[in-house]
């Protein structure tokens, strides 16, 4: 077994506007890439989709996938309760393909068949490694919870003992459909890394019960026996409900960089314009060219006033605003907790770096908060100059 080092990239974004009316997955047509790997390589595929706040949705949502030549993995549903709300859902796919052509694509479908569902921005992030250490769980067994402590959710743990000191990333995503009612204010999950949980986020329940929680966290763990488990509990009171989760443990190289950003203090805007997320600054001046990757999530916690309308987190690159993902709590529950994420990689020189969260709200001049955010930016040693990056479906920072 080998930790994992950088290999190559591929990363889509887009805001062109894709619909469908259909309740069957459907091929995301501004997220798809075909790419040819020389030798067996593992590969992290994160796809993030959302509409904007008054674009077509039903008030059940939308489901979300990833295609990995042409099986579907990592499904994924989210509703918010109000017809054109902002839906996302951020999910993940890692595992090994074999030497040859491979084809990725984001999916998509309406959670109630013959409703238009619409995507108006995506990233698709494919990152290749070398080495082979790696956990991924993907089950879709039910699992629920009346609890207000946190519970493990039975159905996401790995063990494993890595082969030397290393940096640990953790992925957890957790997703019900409407099969099983939750509680409206819904839940609140979090990543067990040797006994602590890190990295807390909420997601209200939304109309009829379609919501998913994406979550990050990484740390520096030493090679012995380390289990990794996704936990849950429900916000308030009555039930809290996982259909399907993924789980993810990436073991990379000690030697990379990374910086993570855990704060809880409140930050709001009340603009539909990113402005700096106070909370979360990454600065770094890396020793060599170095290929970057951001993993960021922004929670807003149950209980507290806020928009109906949620907020949208976003991440910024020295001067340049990467990405970004809208999330609501749903209509009538502002006082709900919710969340966004998404992921950006790009090519860095040797030189200082400003890493930034990014918030703004959804609607009018509603007030978004976000009370907590997860922000993890590693360093890999690339040695690439950097290319252009454009906002296009045909944007493709290639395998080097």
């Amino acid at each position: 077994m080998t930790l994992l080092t950088y290999k190559g990239k591929y990363v889509i974004t887009s805001t062109t506007s894709s619909q469908t009316t259909s309740s069957s997955l459907q091929d995301d047509p501004q997220a798809s890439q075909i790419f040819t790997l020389s030798a067996t390589q593992v590969v992290l595929v994160i796809y993030a989709a959302n509409n904007t706040h008054g674009q077509a949705m039903p008030a059940t949502g939308m489901l979300n996938a990833i295609s990995v030549d042409a099986a579907d993995k990592a499904n994924s549903w989210d509703g918010e309760g109000g017809a054109n709300f902002c839906v996302r859902n951020c999910i993940f796919w890692i595992g090994t393909l074999a030497a040859g052509q491979h084809t990725v694509k984001g999916r998509f479908a309406s959670n109630t068949s013959g409703s238009t569902c619409t995507i108006n921005n995506r990233v698709l992030l494919i990152y290749i490694f070398d080495g082979d250490e790696f956990q991924y769980v993907d089950n879709a067994t039910l699992q629920t919870t009346t609890s207000a402590s946190f519970v493990d959710d039975s159905y996401a743990s790995v063990t494993f003992t890595p082969t030397a000191a290393c940096v640990l990333l953790a992925l957890y995503n957790a997703a019900n459909m409407n099969t099983t009612k939750e509680a409206s204010d819904g839940k609140v999950t979090a990543i067990n890394i040797a006994g602590s949980d890190y990295a807390q986020a909420e997601k209200s329940g939304g109309y009829k019960n379609f919501d998913s929680i994406f979550t990050v966290h990484a740390l520096s763990r030493t090679a012995i026996s380390t289990t990794v488990k996704g936990r849950f509990h429900v916000a308030t009171s009555g039930t809290a409900v996982i259909d399907r989760r993924q789980l993810a443990v990436l073991l990379i190289d000690d030697t990379v960089p990374f910086d993570i950003v855990t704060s809880t203090t409140q930050v709001s805007n009340n603009t539909g314009n990113l402005i700096d997320d106070t909370q979360c600054t990454i600065t770094r001046t890396p020793a060599s060219a170095s290929e970057l990757l951001v993993i960021a999530m922004g929670t807003k916690r149950n209980g507290g006033s806020s928009s109906q309308y949620g907020h949208r987190y976003g991440i910024k690159v020295d001067a340049n605003d990467r990405t970004n993902s809208c999330g609501a709590p749903g209509q009538g529950y502002g006082t709900a907790g919710h969340s966004a994420a998404t992921a950006w990689a790009e090519s860095v020189t040797a030189a200082e770096h400003i890493i930034k969260g990014r918030l703004s709200n959804n609607y009018s001049t509603q007030t978004a908060y976000v009370d907590a955010r997860q922000v993890v930016a590693l360093w890999f040693t690339g040695g690439v100059a950097p290319p252009t990056v454009t906002t296009d479906a045909a944007t493709n920072l290639g395998l080097d």
